[in-house]
């Protein structure tokens, strides 16, 4: 059917297009669309060439790199923790392990919630489940009954052997978790010299952070190829690099005379109202450190909670700053690395010294009136002692004198011994952040400062700087370097390394020293030190007491302090105890002497050192002594009842606390050792 024109109007207008007949119209690109074209061309150009340089800059420059991190993330490489090394004492017994310790929880729906399970079944369940744990029954279905979690967590820190029970009872219905941690099996003992570790297994204080390196071995590696959303692949390829333990460190601590140790501090604190008391025992002869301990203690288990409800109550109410401040305070070792005004114990150190140089001797004559006067300022004495000799002088621990013995023999002479003793120096000891000394220099020296220098005021230093110069004096002159740790050892037992005894200098001659000993000798047996004699040993020593330094000035508290050794014809045994600031008496003679002569007593005898008593003494001893029972073998119950029944006290070594019945391995003293009344005996459960 053929159309007309009006047929394709709409509204009104006409569709020209249509049926056009003019002449056909010209479809040529313009000059404007010409540029649009090239532009886009160009734009295109660009991108292609920026597209290809992208990846030459990918698959050529970075090509390396790429395959690295491709290899990266088809590899899962995954950590093997190694062993950290034992800390053992002098005698073979653990002062710090790394110990495996389990928790175990149970699917409650299949132990005891569910209504599915009988009530008998529920009570058995939860009365052998307090028999493995420990735990009541009571706490136990408490627990179970309140908890809304499918796994419950019932008992942690549980043997091998407690899960194994556990395993064997109710397989599949429970999971075991394990735990490696840190232990210290004698809870707070030797806490600042031992130290603790992180919670990341690092060594934070003591010899965990001295001999960190030592102790933590390096850790092993396991790398598995991996597909593509980070599963290992069976057939891939599998690199394993073993982890190596650390090793042990064998350390030259007595557990034996560190327990007399902290025993008698902690009756000092009572005794004295310190606010802390720091003690060091050595072996002049060699350097080692037998014992080492003070109070404030912590517990290295638990080393950020200070021990005490008081003491926690008190840390609870400080800032986190202050927090840390305390416990920083509570974990350093203040023998080593706190200084103080060592008083008159540093009149031991100045008399050597002339001695030695022959500016004083047996026929030198020092007068006291109370007072002596240095460049017109009055230096004061704690009495008036008349003439007296340098073994006298000594005795009355008198300032005028020991003035007089430093202005004689002139501040270089002085300086020299001072620096050959070692108080210019740090000792070296095997301990962290050890601190050096403070001595004026002695081109701004004055008169008043060499005289108050021979008294032991003017000057600070460290606790085991003090005591390593007195050692000299009981090792024939000569300095040793003090030391904690004498071996390594590999897991196997095998020595790594061993710690010789190193001798650093000849400070005084033998003759010097003799008379040093002799004059300390003297002064415990017959003058100022009386407190720390103990019948039938020959102990020698000197007291300190110094106010101590603040703003500028002195403040009226006061460091006391006793340096002590023994046998003074052959010392065995060595020790400096500083009481800090009492409250209840005062002088190093009534604060510290009972303490050193409880260390001493115990501690000679312990090291078999004879006595030898006088007539009067002997028969002293012998109305409050009694022979040692043996109880090694017995049943611990049993062992402690034939104890107190000769009156003697007991120590479970290492701590038992949970007070379950042992066979006791060993005892000290040993059967038939005669001991005072009172004393304790030391059982070993392990």
């Amino acid at each position: 059917m053929s159309r007309s024109r009006d047929d394709y109007r709409d509204d009104g207008r006409l569709i020209d297009a249509v049926f056009d007949t003019s002449t056909p119209k010209n479809y040529a690109v313009s000059r404007m669309n010409k540029g649009r074209l090239a532009i886009g061309f160009f734009v295109v150009l660009v991108l292609f060439v920026a597209l290809v340089g992208r990846l030459a800059y990918w698959q050529i420059v970075k090509a390396e790199e790429l395959k690295e991190r491709a290899t990266d993330i088809q590899t899962l490489d995954t950590n093997i923790s190694s062993k950290r090394g034992t800390i053992y004492d002098a005698n073979g017994n653990v002062l710090a392990e790394t110990v495996t310790k389990y928790e175990l929880c149970v699917y409650n729906a299949y132990f005891y919630k569910s209504d599915d399970i009988s009530s008998s079944t529920k009570k058995k369940n939860l009365k052998d489940l307090a028999k493995i744990t420990g735990k009541s029954e009571e706490d136990l279905k408490s627990l179970l009954t309140k908890s809304k979690d499918p796994l419950v967590l019932v008992a942690s820190g549980l043997t091998r052997e407690q899960v194994e029970k556990a395993e064997k009872k109710w397989s599949g219905i429970i999971e075991v978790r394990t735990k490696v941690t840190r232990s210290y099996p004698n809870g707070a003992f030797a806490a600042q010299l031992l130290g603790s570790v992180k919670d990341t297994g690092e060594g934070r204080s003591g010899l965990e952070q001295e001999y960190n390196s030592t102790l933590a071995g390096s850790k092993g590696r396991i790398v598995y190829k991996t597909d593509g959303k980070g599963n290992t692949i069976s057939s891939g390829d599998k690199e394993y690099y073993s982890a190596e333990n650390g090793c042990n460190i064998n350390t030259t601590i007595d557990s034996v005379i560190q327990h007399y140790v902290e025993d008698a501090l902690v009756k000092g604190m009572e005794r004295t109202g310190a606010s802390r008391i720091t003690c060091l025992v050595m072996n002049p002869k060699t350097g080692d450190i037998l014992a080492m301990a003070q109070l404030p203690e912590f517990d290295p288990n638990n080393a950020t909670v200070p021990i005490g409800e008081k003491a926690l109550a008190e840390y609870n109410k400080l800032s986190v700053a202050d927090k840390n401040e305390y416990l920083n305070n509570l974990w350093k070792i203040e023998q080593v690395t706190s200084m103080y005004e060592p008083g008159s114990t540093f009149k031991l150190v100045a008399s050597s010294a002339a001695i030695e140089l022959g500016t004083a001797n047996d026929s030198s004559r020092y007068y006291c009136n109370g007072t002596i006067n240095v460049d017109g300022l009055k230096l004061h004495c704690t009495g008036v002692h008349g003439t007296q000799d340098i073994k006298e002088a000594v005795g009355n621990s008198c300032n005028p004198a020991l003035a007089k013995v430093a202005l004689t023999m002139g501040s270089q002479n002085y300086y020299q011994y001072i620096k050959l003793y070692g108080f210019m120096d740090k000792t070296h000891v095997d301990l962290p952040n050890e601190a050096g000394s403070i001595v004026k220099p002695r081109d701004n020296l004055t008169n008043v400062d060499l005289a108050t220098m021979g008294y032991g005021q003017g000057i600070a230093v460290t606790p085991i700087q003090l005591l390593c110069a007195v050692n000299a004096m009981g090792n024939d002159g000569v300095l040793m370097q003090p030391k904690v740790v004498k071996s390594i050892t590999d897991e196997s037992g095998k020595t790594v390394e061993s710690v010789d005894d190193i001798a650093v200098r000849q400070v005084i001659t033998k003759e010097t020293a003799d008379k040093m000993r002799e004059i300390m000798e003297y002064y415990v047996s017959s003058a100022g030190g009386t407190k720390a004699y103990v019948p039938g040993f020959r102990v020698g020593g000197k007291t300190g007491t110094a106010n101590i330094a603040t703003g500028g000035g002195y403040s009226s508290s006061t460091d006391t302090s006793f340096v002590a050794m023994a046998p003074m014809d052959d010392p065995v045994i060595s020790m400096l105890v500083i009481v800090h600031k009492p409250t209840k008496m005062s002088y190093g003679n009534n604060t510290a002497g009972p303490i050193v002569k409880e260390i001493m007593e115990k501690s000679l005898t312990y090291l078999g050192v004879e006595r030898e008593y006088t007539d009067s003494e002997a028969a002293a001893a012998a109305k409050n002594q009694v022979a040692v029972p043996n109880v090694t073998g017995m049943d611990s119950a049993k062992a402690i009842a034939a104890l107190k029944s000769k009156g003697l006290k007991y120590t479970v070594m290492p701590e038992n606390k949970s007070d379950k019945s042992f066979v006791v391995q060993d005892q000290y003293p040993k059967a038939g050792s005669k001991t005072t009344k009172g004393s304790t005996v030391y059982i070993y459960s392990e």
